[in-house]
C-alpha cells in the first residue's frame, strides 16, 4: 500500500472530533440493513485499501476464511479513500472492520472512531506475544490495544545500476554527500532548462532523513514535541537544497507528465528517476511491471559526520480494526483474528511483497521468492528503525508537518519559520 503512508486525512481532523456525539446513537441502527445473512451466515461488510493486484490478494484471503467455516460471511470493498470511513463512522454507518495505517490508529482510537480490542483478545486467548514489538507499538497506546497490525512497512534507497554505471557510479550512494553527488550527475536537463530525468525526487518525506540525520519529532520526558530538533530541521535543508536546483515551476512540470505509480509507466522503471525511496513493496511491483530493470537495494544513506545513524529508517504498518458503531463486532473480530494467524498472514503479505509483523513468521520459507524480502527483513532488523510517536494527536501533528514542509520547499516560508510554526500550532494539543 503506499505511497502511501503520507496520504494523511486533512478533512479527518474536522470530522472526528465530532466523532463520538455521532457513535451514541449507534445502537439504534443494529436491526437495519447491516443485519443481512446470506445462506444463515452473518454478513460483515470489510472496506480494505488495496486495490488492483493486491486487492484480489486480499480477496483470495476473504474467500478462504468463508470457505473455512459456515457462521459468517465477509464481504469485501475495496475502498482506497480512507476519509470515507471517518464519514461513515460519524454518520453512524460504519463497516463491520476495516484497514488502515498504523500512523493513524492512536489518534483514531483515542477520539472514539476505533473499539478497543482488549476484551476480545482475553475472551479468545490471543497471544500478541509473537507480534514483532515495534508493530504492536503503532496500535497500543495508554493500556489499550486499538487494532492488529498485518502488514509491516520500511523504505529503502532503489537504484537503476545502468544509469548510475553510465553516470561513472560502480554502487549506491552510501552518505548523504555521496547522494548528492550522484543527483548531480544522473540528472537531465534539457537545453530549453526543462528537467528530463532527476537523480532523485526531492520532496521524498521528511521522516526517513530526520532519523538518519539523528532527528526525533517527540521528547517524552519532557511531554513536549520537537520539531525544531536539529536533525528534522536538517532533514527539511536536505530538500530544500535538492529542490531549489531545480525550482518549483521546473518540477511541477515534470512530475505532471510522469506515468502512475502502480504501473509500467512508474517514473522509475522507465528510467524517469535515477534513485527513489520506497517500500518493500516496489520489487513485487517491478516483477510484474518491468521485469528487465537492472535495479538495486540499499540502506537510506546517512550523514558521513553521523555515522552512528547509519541503516536509520522509518516504520509504518498495515493494520485491521473495528470501527466504532460496528453492527457484528464479534463476528469482526473472529476474522480479523483469523487474519492474524501465522498461516494466512504469511500467504497475503508473500504476494503484496510486505513484511508480516508475527516473528514466527519472519523466517517462513514462503518469502524465498519474494523479490527483495531479505534486504528489507534485514534493514528492518537494524536497531535505528524508528516509528512516528503513537501520539494522540499525531493526525494533526503530521498534517502540520506536511504542510509547512511543502511552504518550506516552494519558499513560501523559511525552515526557522516553519519549525516553529508547527511548535506553536502541536504543543497546545499536548494537554
Amino acid at each position: 500500500m503506499k505511497k502511501r503512508a503520507f496520504i494523511l486525512l486533512f478533512l479527518s481532523i474536522l470530522l472526528i472530533g465530532s466523532l463520538l456525539a455521532a457513535c451514541s446513537n449507534d445502537e439504534a441502527g443494529n436491526e437495519a440493513d447491516g443485519d443481512k445473512k446470506k445462506d444463515e451466515k452473518v454478513v460483515i461488510d470489510f472496506w480494505y485499501g488495496w486495490t488492483g493486484p493486491e486487492g484480489e490478494a486480499m480477496e483470495e484471503l476473504i474467500k478462504d476464511f468463508n470457505n473455512s467455516q459456515d457462521k459468517i460471511e465477509v464481504k469485501g470493498l475495496s475502498q482506497s479513500d480512507y476519509q470515507k470511513q471517518l464519514t461513515a463512522i460519524t454518520g453512524g454507518n460504519p463497516p463491520d472492520i476495516a484497514s488502515q495505517f498504523g500512523n493513524n490508529v492512536v489518534p483514531w482510537g483515542e477520539k472514539g472512531a476505533m473499539q478497543p480490542l482488549d476484551d476480545y483478545i482475553s475472551s479468545s486467548g490471543k497471544n500478541l506475544d509473537d507480534f514483532v514489538p515495534a508493530a504492536l507499538d503503532t496500535v497500543q497506546y495508554d493500556g489499550k490495544t486499538y487494532a492488529l497490525p498485518i502488514a509491516m512497512h520500511v523504505s529503502m534507497l532503489f537504484y537503476n545500476k545502468d544509469i548510475l554505471a553510465e553516470a561513472g557510479f560502480d554502487g549506491p550512494p552510501e552518505t548523504i554527500a555521496e547522494m548528492k553527488q550522484v543527483i548531480e550527475k544522473t540528472s537531465i536537463v534539457g537545453d530549453d532548462g526543462r528537467l528530463q530525468r532527476i537523480g532523485l525526487w526531492p520532496g521524498v518525506d521528511p521522516y526517513t532523513f530526520a532519523y538518519t540525520l539523528g532527528g526525533n519529532f517527540w521528547d517524552a520526558e519532557k511531554n513536549e514535541v520537537t520539531p525544531e530538533d536539529p536533525g528534522v530541521k536538517a532533514s527539511m535543508q536536505l530538500a530544500k537544497d535538492i529542490w531549489d536546483e531545480y525550482g518549483s515551476e521546473n518540477l511541477d512540470r515534470f512530475s505532471s507528465g510522469l506515468g502512475k505509480y502502480m504501473s509500467a509507466q512508474n517514473p522509475f522503471f522507465i528510467g524517469k528517476y535515477a534513485m527513489t525511496i520506497d517500500g518493500e513493496w516496489l520489487p513485487t511491483f517491478i516483477k510484474q511491471y518491468a521485469p528487465e530493470l537492472n535495479y538495486g537495494i540499499a540502506p537510506i544513506p546517512y550523514d558521513e559526520s553521523q555515522p552512528e545513524f547509519a541503516n536509520s529508517g522509518n516504520i509504518n504498518t498495515s493494520v485491521f480494526y473495528i470501527p466504532k458503531g460496528a453492527k457484528h463486532p464479534e463476528e469482526a473480530w473472529e476474522f480479523l483474528s483469523w487474519f492474524t494467524e501465522k498461516e494466512n498472514m504469511v500467504k497475503f503479505t508473500a504476494k503484496l511483497g510486505n513484511l508480516p509483523t508475527l516473528q514466527s513468521a519472519l523466517e517462513d520459507q514462503a518469502y524465498a521468492d519474494v523479490p527483495g524480502f531479505q534486504e528489507f527483513l534485514n534493514y528492518a532488523n537494524e536497531e535505528n528503525m524508528k516509528s512516528f510517536p503513537a501520539l494522540p494527536f499525531m493526525n494533526e501533528y503530521m498534517t502540520e508537518i506536511t504542510t509547512q514542509y511543502d511552504a518550506i520547499l516552494r519558499g513560501k516560508i523559511s525552515i526557522d519559520e516553519a519549525l516553529k510554526a508547527t511548535k506553536d500550532k502541536i504543543q497546545p494539543l499536548v494537554k
